[in-house]
Parts: C-alpha cells; sequence; structure tokens
C-alpha cells in the first residue's frame, strides 16, 4: 500500500555515489522533514527541472531550520548539530534514500492512524432507542413501536422486549443500514412493532434493553393512553401521523406519478426512476360484501441487496383473503426495463359509506457508489473509501386510495337472502335414499361461485314435520389466483325421519345480489325424496332354562316370558290394609305423573305459541355449550366462537343469525336494551373484530383460551343485563 502511494508521487529512485561516512542523526531527520520528504522537488545532478514555487518552498523551508545553501551545497551555523568542519565532504543522503525514508514515515503513519481508528470497533459501542408514532390511541388504532439499535460494530445485539399486557404485539419487519464515512463504521437496526390494544386505559410499554459483550443498553419506559372513543372536541389526534406521501414535496429532477406511485429521482440518463412501486383497484365503487382486487407493482431497474420487505395498507372496515404471489415478469416503461413483483389482496367492504385503503410501503436496499470529495484534505478518508459502495435503505410509499362502498338495494330483496354478494350456484344430495323411521340421513348442502364465502351464511331449510332437524355444520373450501377469490362453502345438516312413506325434501333457496346485473337472483337446490320404512317392533323376550351338564341336553325354551313367583296369600285384614296401601301409592303415583305430563305439555305448548321467548331463555345455555366446545377443539375454536355469539344474539334479539352483522347487532341492542351499557357493546366490538381475526388471519390474534373467557364473560353480562 505505501510503495504504491510512493510511485505515484513520483520518486522514482536514483543512482548517486553514497557518502564515505553515514550523515549525522539530525541531517537524516532533515531529510524526512525538508522540501524532498514534503514532495517538493529541487534541481540536482541527474534530477528533472522542478517548478518555481516548489523551490521556493523548499529553500523556506531550509531557512527556517537554520540553514542555506551555497552553490548547491548546504551550510549550517557554526555549533548547529551535524555542522561541517571545514572541507568536511557533504553527508547528504542520496534521494532514492531520502524517498525511501519518506514513504516509511507515511507507512508509519498510517498503521498509527488504523490502530487508534480500530479502538471504538473493538469497544462494542452501541445505543439503543424506542419511539412511537403516537401516545394517545382508540381501540380501533394501532401503535407502530420502533426500535433502533446503532453502534460502530459489524454485528449489533438484538433488542428484547418486556411483557406489554395491554397490547397484542405484532412483528413488521426490520431494516439494517451501513455507512463509511470519513473512516468510521456506523451501523444501525431498526425494528418495527404493531401495537394492537387489547382494552383502555393507561398503557406501559417498559425499558427495552440490548445486551452485548457484557454491556447493557436501556431504552426509556414509554406511556401510551388507550381511549374507547375519540375526543369529541380534538380535531385531529394528539400526535398526527406524517402527511401522505402525495403531499411531500418532490426534488425537482423527480419522475411524476404513474398510477398512484411517489414521485422518485430520475437518474441521469433522463429515463425513469430505478425503482418506484404503484397500488389499483379494479373498481372504485363496490357494494358492500363484494370483492375489490387491491394490485401493488413494484418496479425494479437496478439490483437490490437481499429481499424487498413489504408492509400491508390499513384496511379498516375490510375483510381481507391474501392471495399467493405470481411470478415476476418484465416490462418497460418509462423507457426503461423493469422487473415487476406484483402483491394482490382481495377486499370486502364489511359497511357502506367511504372507506379508505392505507398506503402500503416496501423496504429495500440498493447499493451505491460512495460520494467522495476529491480535494479533500482528509487522508484517511481518500485511503478508505476509494471505490467502496454504500448500501442505502429507501422507503417506498403507494398512495391511499378511497372507496365508496354501496349498500344492496331494498327493493326487490328476497327472504332468503343472507348478504352474499357474487354469482353462486347451489345443489343437494343425501347419503342415504331408503332408510327406516328413527334412521339418520346427511343433506349436503354445496355452494359454489366467487366472492366472501367465508361470511355465506346457512341456506334455510324449509321446515317440515317429516324430519326432525339438527344443528348444521359448515366448511369453506377456496381457491385464490390473480382473478380473485372462488371456491365453495359446504353445509352438512342431520335429519332423521319421523314417519315412513316417500318423504320429500324441498327445494332449498340460496339468493344472493349479482353486482354485474345489479339485482337479486336466487339459486334452488332440486327436490328430494326418501323411501322410509317403519320402523322394526321390539319382540318379546323368551325364557329359557339349561339341564344338567352330565346329561348333555341343550338348552330347551320353556316359556315366552318370566315365571313369576308367588308367596302364600295374605288373610283377613292385613290383606285388605295392604291392598289399600298399595292403591294409595299407585294413586300417588299416578297423579305425580299426571301433573308431571301435564306441565310438560303446557310448556311444549307455551313453547310453541311463545318460539321467540323459548329463544330468549336458552340462548345463553347453548351458547355456553359451544363454548365448552371450543375449548375441547383448538383447531375450530374460531369457528365455534362465531357461530356462539351469533346465535347467542339471534336468539336473544328474535333475528336470524345467518347475516347478522356487527353494526346490526349493536343497533338492535341499543333500541331493545336502552339500558344497555356502553362499555358492553364496547366489549361485544373488540371481541368480534378478534374472532373475525382469527377466523380469517390465523396466527394473528391472541390466545384462543383468553378469547373464549372474554366472550363468556361477555355473553352473561349481556344475559343479566337484558333481565333488567
Amino acid at each position: 500500500m505505501p510503495p504504491a502511494r510512493h510511485g505515484r508521487r513520483g520518486l522514482p529512485p536514483q543512482p548517486r555515489p553514497a557518502p564515505p561516512e553515514p550523515a549525522a542523526p539530525a541531517e537524516a531527520g532533515r531529510a524526512e522533514a525538508g522540501p524532498e520528504g514534503q514532495g517538493g522537488r529541487r534541481r540536482r545532478a541527474g534530477q528533472e527541472e522542478v517548478p518555481a514555487e516548489a523551490a521556493a518552498a523548499a529553500e523556506e523551508a531550509a531557512g527556517a531550520e537554520g540553514g542555506h545553501d551555497e552553490g548547491g551545497r548546504r551550510t549550517h551555523p557554526a555549533g548547529h548539530q551535524g555542522a561541517r568542519a571545514p572541507g568536511q565532504t557533504d553527508a547528504r543522503p542520496a534521494p532514492g534514500r531520502q524517498g525511501r525514508e519518506a514513504g516509511r514515515g507515511l507507512v508509519n503513519g498510517s498503521l498509527l492512524a488504523l490502530a487508534l481508528l480500530a479502538q471504538p470497533t473493538l469497544a462494542q459501542d452501541f445505543n439503543v432507542s424506542a419511539t412511537v408514532n403516537r401516545t394517545q390511541i382508540t381501540l380501533e388504532e394501532q401503535v407502530v413501536l420502533a426500535v433502533t439499535v446503532s453502534g460502530t460494530s459489524a454485528s449489533l445485539p438484538e433488542p428484547k422486549l418486556p411483557p406489554i399486557p395491554n397490547f397484542n404485539i405484532h412483528g413488521a419487519g426490520q431494516s439494517h443500514n451501513f455507512s463509511f464515512v470519513n473512516g468510521v463504521m456506523t451501523n444501525s437496526a431498526e425494528y418495527r412493532y404493531v401495537l394492537v390494544p387489547r382494552f383502555p386505559g393507561r398503557a406501559l410499554i417498559g425499558s427495552i434493553t440490548a445486551t452485548s459483550g457484557g454491556t447493557t443498553r436501556q431504552t426509556a419506559p414509554i406511556e401510551i393512553a388507550v381511549l374507547k372513543h375519540a375526543p369529541a372536541q380534538a380535531a385531529q389526534p394528539p400526535s398526527a401521523p406524517a402527511p401522505p406521501p402525495q403531499q411531500q414535496p418532490l426534488p425537482q429532477a423527480a419522475a411524476p406519478p404513474q398510477r398512484g406511485a411517489p414521485g422518485m429521482p430520475r437518474n441521469s440518463s433522463g429515463f425513469g426512476p430505478d425503482l418506484y412501486v404503484t397500488a389499483e383497484v379494479d373498481k372504485r365503487n363496490p357494494y358492500v360484501n363484494e370483492q375489490v382486487l387491491l394490485t401493488v407493482r413494484f418496479f425494479t431497474a437496478v439490483q437490490l441487496m437481499g429481499n424487498a420487505e413489504w408492509r400491508p395498507p390499513t384496511t379498516q372496515g375490510f375483510l381481507i383473503e391474501d392471495i399467493p404471489p405470481g411470478q415476476p415478469y418484465q416490462a418497460v416503461e418509462h423507457g426503461r426495463r423493469y422487473s415487476v413483483s406484483e402483491i394482490k389482496m382481495a377486499l370486502f367492504p364489511a359497511q357502506a359509506g367511504e372507506l379508505t385503503i392505507g398506503p402500503s410501503s416496501i423496504l429495500c436496499q440498493v447499493q451505491q457508489e460512495m460520494n467522495v470529495d476529491p480535494f479533500s484534505p482528509d487522508f484517511f478518508q481518500r485511503f478508505f473509501s476509494s471505490g467502496l459502495m454504500q448500501v442505502q435503505t429507501k422507503e417506498l410509499k403507494t398512495k391511499p386510495i378511497v372507496l365508496r362502498a354501496l349498500p344492496t338495494p331494498v327493493d326487490g330483496k328476497p327472504a332468503s337472502f343472507t348478504g352474499a354478494v357474487g354469482r353462486l350456484r347451489v345443489s343437494a344430495e343425501a347419503d342415504k335414499r331408503s332408510l327406516k323411521v328413527g334412521d339418520a340421513l346427511n343433506l349436503t348442502v354445496t355452494v359454489e361461485g366467487t366472492g366472501n364465502l367465508k361470511t355465506l351464511g346457512e341456506p334455510v331449510l324449509p321446515e317440515t314435520a317429516e324430519f326432525k332437524r339438527y344443528d348444521t355444520v359448515s366448511t369453506v373450501n377456496l381457491a385464490k389466483d390473480g382473478a380473485g377469490v372462488r371456491g365453495s362453502k359446504v353445509f352438512k345438516t342431520v335429519l332423521v325421519p319421523r314417519a315412513s312413506g316417500r318423504l320429500r325434501i324441498p327445494a332449498i333457496p340460496v339468493s344472493y345480489f349479482d353486482p354485474a346485473r345489479r339485482e337479486y337472483a336466487t339459486a334452488e337446490t332440486r327436490p328430494l325424496e326418501v323411501e322410509v320404512a317403519p320402523g322394526a317392533a321390539q319382540a318379546p323376550a323368551p325364557a329359557y332354562v339349561a339341564s344338567s351338564p352330565q346329561g348333555g341336553a341343550t338348552i330347551t325354551q320353556l316359556a315366552q316370558d318370566i315365571r313369576h313367583i308367588h308367596g302364600p296369600r295374605r288373610q283377613g285384614p292385613v290383606r285388605w290394609a295392604a291392598a289399600l296401601s298399595r292403591s294409595l301409592w299407585l294413586h300417588l303415583l299416578l297423579s305425580a305423573l299426571f301433573l308431571l305430563s301435564l306441565g310438560s305439555f303446557l310448556h311444549q305448548q307455551r313453547l310453541l305459541n311463545d318460539p321467540a321467548g323459548a329463544r330468549f331463555r336458552q340462548a345463553l345455555g347453548k351458547a355456553e355449550a359451544r363454548l365448552e366446545q371450543a375449548r375441547g377443539s383448538p383447531q375450530e375454536a374460531a369457528g365455534l366462537l362465531s357461530d356462539a355469539l351469533s346465535d347467542f344474539l339471534g336468539d336473544k334479539l328474535n333475528c336470524p343469525r345467518s347475516g347478522l352483522t356487527l353494526k346490526q347487532a349493536q343497533g338492535l341492542l341499543r333500541s331493545r336494551f336502552p339500558k344497555m351499557p356502553d362499555g358492553h357493546l364496547d366489549q361485544l366490538k373488540r371481541l368480534w373484530e378478534e374472532i373475525d381475526l382469527s377466523r380469517y388471519a390465523p396466527g394473528a390474534s391472541g390466545d384462543a383460551g383468553h378469547i373464549i373467557d372474554g366472550v363468556g364473560e361477555l355473553l352473561r353480562a349481556l344475559d343479566e343485563a337484558m333481565k333488567r
């Protein structure tokens, strides 16, 4: 390394006779610090001409040491160390030796500087900090926690979060940044977490720690206020989020946004940007529960360092289905060829009105050559930065997209409509076509088509007295591709015939709204017929007696019933008293049976005459049975919890549970039970959303046992409030 710099200085060794004796130490020292040691040049025998400015500088340096040249020789004042006696030969070292001595000095200086620069790196010094995007939120909002670990070491410790019981914590990715400026290495890593509040109140994020080599750093605690509702007097949240990307000023040499992409600086060639991101939807005015396809495209014209990280948008008011990504492809945009990656999501508006799809962002790392000032006097910056590449982290954001969801029309809505939007077809089949009275058959109803099949309500089976009907179990099979979500939902119901003969299962209707035609449609199954034979009568059990084993005879049937052994008959008053006692007990028993039968009959008549009251009284017991079933089936807990909550509300409010939405349930509870506490309604909304999250985004919600306990407490609280 130093020899190369010596070569750039242009000081090749020149042949010159060596002096008869070595130079004095002081003379050698002046050779290193003199004009030639500083890079200047003088005219000497066998050397080239040098500029006048360099020669003048050399003369000034020599004069500062108290000596001057006379006829090409150097003289010193008397008494100066290294002065020559009269007639003594000049003892200056050769020019080649001077160059080597100067290069050796630079090498020693470089090594010393490297050792000094290495000390901070070996010290493993680092810092950790934490920030949040807001310190006051409502139960419907979220907090983004950013933890940054920075230092001068190539490897940094990972932060450790303390327990935060007030929030559900979801990892949102991490990013790294590495730079080398002025010979100093700087490394930083940022970890992002999304905190979802669980209940209102003041929450504390404790100190976040990071440990490396026995050294521990920690952040200051952060306090967050979680409110039930947004303050009415506040025009905006206390900590307003950053303005959307389109509101931020763009550089003068920025590319115009295309299809919702924020501007990115163009390259020097005048073509499109190196990388950018766009977002678009296939419809702006969907109906409630109609499928909306969101497509995010990431355009890259440069090589990335590692994989890019995508952060999905906030989608309040939508149900979401992720679609598997397709293969990247090539496209020409803005005069450049890009590699394009697509990310798609199927969104289903859950309510009418204006809904916003928030900005999504992509974090990626690209390589850029370090910008070094060629005139900088810093030797080490030029030495270390020459030819190095700098890794930069870029965050690309899309613009928010506003949709206006339309409610389905009221006119022409069929009675069997449960909220399905799309195009559906339905079929039905029975696993048996012939059976006996009391036997069971499985009726399978399959609904196929496009749209949000997960929220499709149970088909309404026509009421018939010929069959006893049991609960229905449903399963969903979905297929996802670039065109969206389609699939089928299967409903299985157990039917038990009550009479014999040729029984008919009527056609089962399934109504839906067709957004393409903007009208309701009804699909029906074909009627099914089954042959039911009378049940087998119970024959009396025959009596048998066995002969002696020695006789070897077989068992012989003696009679068709048991022969009772009668004791001696009682005589006189004792017999009459016993008969009277038996008669009295018999009359009491018959009276009790009559009263029980009468009570049961009246109860059944009451249930038949008041089915709404029966549903109201039995709602809590049925729901608690579902909760116990959910505890024993963790994989099916989300569906069972949803059924328990929907059945309870449907029975209490005397309305069909199929198609019952959260907004409808809250409205009915407020109108029919004016004294219903607001806290119960808030808890209902939170648990409803947690159940939906666990059903449609497995693993994103909290512990299933915690949700089951919360639903049980809520149902008991609602039941108690409805009795007041």
